[in-house]
Parts: structure tokens; C-alpha cells; sequence
């Protein structure tokens, strides 16, 4: 079973519930803004994907990030995790987790192939 993390408005989700839907892969898809997200769930991800690629600084809810806060996370992993914990709105989506245990962020079809096979 491969897990989709995200929220379902996301147009970078969608696109990756269709692209597994076409590869007639079972997924399970997790709306990480109605359920929350655990610290355990979050630090799983975290050991195989860096902080600053997890952390979406391009997305509307980072220009909501005040000064202060988005100063006092740049360059520190520990306050990356903390923020996203917070507010898992601020994660790059789609969030793939796949059986073996492959971790991949954002639209990657390619990559996403070679873990379906």
C-alpha cells in the first residue's frame, strides 16, 4: 500500500492520487490538515528527506510565516520540524510513502515509477 500525505485541494496531490490511479496502485491518501500529523510520522519522513526540502517556502501559508519565526527556522532542521509539526500546511505535498519504505516530496511521476514497479 502506498501512502499519499497531503491536503485534498492540492492541486501537486491530486495530480499524484490521478498518476496512481492510471499505474492502478493502491494508495491510502491522509489529509494531514483534518487528522494533524504525529511527531513520529513526521521524524520518519524526516530521516530520509531533508528539513529544508520538506519545508514549502513557496506555498501562500509561508507568506503568512511571520519575520521572526521564518528568521529563527532558516538553517535550523530542529525549528523546520518544529513549524511543520505546528502546522503541517507548511509541508511540500505531495508526500509519497511507498512499502520499502521510500519517502518522496512534491510531483516526481519518474521517481514515483521506479518504486512501483
Amino acid at each position: 500500500m502506498i501512502d499519499i500525505y497531503g491536503i485534498p485541494t492540492c492541486g501537486s496531490v491530486k495530480k499524484g492520487i490521478a498518476w496512481f490511479r492510471e499505474q492502478n496502485a493502491e494508495t491510502v491518501f491522509h489529509n494531514f490538515r483534518k487528522e494533524g500529523l504525529t511527531a513520529e510520522t513526521l521524524d520518519s519522513w524526516l530521516a530520509k528527506v531533508p528539513a529544508d526540502v520538506l519545508l514549502n517556502r513557496k506555498g501562500l501559508l509561508w507568506r503568512k510565516v511571520d519575520e521572526e519565526t521564518r528568521l529563527r527556522v532558516k538553517d535550523n532542521p530542529q525549528g523546520m520540524r518544529d513549524l511543520m509539526l505546528d502546522e503541517p500546511g507548511l509541508i511540500k505535498r505531495p508526500v509519497i510513502v511507498f512499502p520499502d519504505g521510500a519517502v518522496t516530496v512534491g510531483v516526481n511521476e519518474a521517481l514515483w515509477a521506479e518504486h512501483i514497479r
